[in-house]
């Protein structure tokens, strides 16, 4: 055998015995989403003023996942070939700052510290600090309108915003009082702002519903549309901090999880779950029926019980029929 016939020989015998040790390597699993710890206790009907407590989105996505670039989630949430009907809107076009709303948002407890064009900043003992939220004031405003673009509907009141140590209930983050026009979130010093801002984008979601349907029909909305809706709402950031590109996915990365796609029972496996999968079927909803009809059927809640809404009368289908469909969407 000559050397070079000698040489190829053995560059074979190397590269034979590469691949099978790459193709013997096992693969390293990927963490499983953490679930949350606590139950998200169901608002009744009569409950007055305030909305059902937000706690924060889950970090908890696969550590390998790369977060989707902003434009990718909006590509991706107004495009879904498997829909016969696109969401609105498709991509927010810049539009003019919103002209201030004169005069002076609800009092709060705590420090007035800063105010935007339509937003007042009060902070409290224990969160964060006054000078963390004054600097965090101009991205809360950016962070409303940005939910107006996406929803389609404007604040046209002053709402304040107060930051607080202590949640009126263990696990609680965020409260709407819509009546009042007030949002409380509850964080402590040194916890992220940045999820803080993302719960203040849910929050402010409760206030547009109660601009879009009016205070009556948002107090008596169904939970499963009403949290739905908000967390929808905030769709770019609570995705974002989810590692998903689209409802559709990060319904698909629950069910990865051992989360089961079933609505009426979604509390079960923590408020954060719940949320996603309830803003996973408004999105299914929106994007099958359109708009027009979603709408409607968010003005049909007869309380917050789970399936208060007229699902039959204005969709022509029961909760249980839609849901059907909205898991074929998920697992198509």
């Amino acid at each position: 055998m000559n050397r070079i016939a000698y040489q190829a020989l053995v560059l074979l015998v190397c590269g034979v015995t590469l691949v099978g040790l790459i193709a013997a390597r096992p693969l390293a699993p990927s963490p499983a989403p953490a679930l949350a710890a606590s139950l998200l206790p169901r608002a009744q009907a009569a409950a007055p003023r305030s909305a059902p407590a937000a706690r924060s989105p889950s970090s908890a996505h696969p550590a390998a996942v790369q977060r989707p670039s902003r434009a990718a989630l909006r590509r991706a949430l107004a495009d879904d070939p498997a829909a016969r009907v696109q969401p609105r809107p498709k991509a927010p076009a810049p539009r003019p700052a919103p002209a201030r709303i004169p005069g002076n948002g609800p009092k709060l407890r705590g420090a007035l510290v800063a105010q935007t064009e339509r937003l007042d900043l009060y902070i409290g003992k224990g969160s964060f600090s006054q000078a963390q939220v004054a600097d965090r004031a101009a991205k809360l405003e950016r962070v409303l309108r940005a939910a107006e673009d996406y929803f389609g509907t404007t604040l046209k009141h002053r709402v304040s915003i107060g930051f607080y140590r202590v949640p009126p209930k263990k696990g609680v983050r965020g409260m709407a009082y819509t009546a009042e026009r007030r949002v409380e979130l509850y964080y402590r010093a040194g916890e992220d702002m940045g999820r803080a801002t993302t719960i203040a984008m849910h929050e402010l979601g409760h206030h547009l519903e109660a601009q879009r349907y009016g205070e009556q029909a948002q107090r008596r909305a169904d939970t499963i549309l009403h949290e739905g809706m908000a967390t929808w709402i905030a769709s770019i950031r609570w995705l974002d901090q989810c590692g998903a590109s689209s409802w559709r996915e990060r319904a698909q990365q629950l069910r990865a999880s051992g989360v089961p796609l079933k609505l009426r029972t979604a509390e079960r496996y923590g408020a954060d779950n719940a949320y996603e999968l309830w803003a996973s079927f408004v999105d299914f909803l929106a994007r099958r029926y359109g708009w027009d009809a979603l709408d409607k059927l968010y003005a049909s809640g007869s309380g917050r019980a789970l399936g208060s809404a007229n699902y039959r009368g204005v969709l022509g289908k029961s909760l249980d029929e839609l849901a059907d469909e909205w898991r074929d969407w998920v697992n198509g």
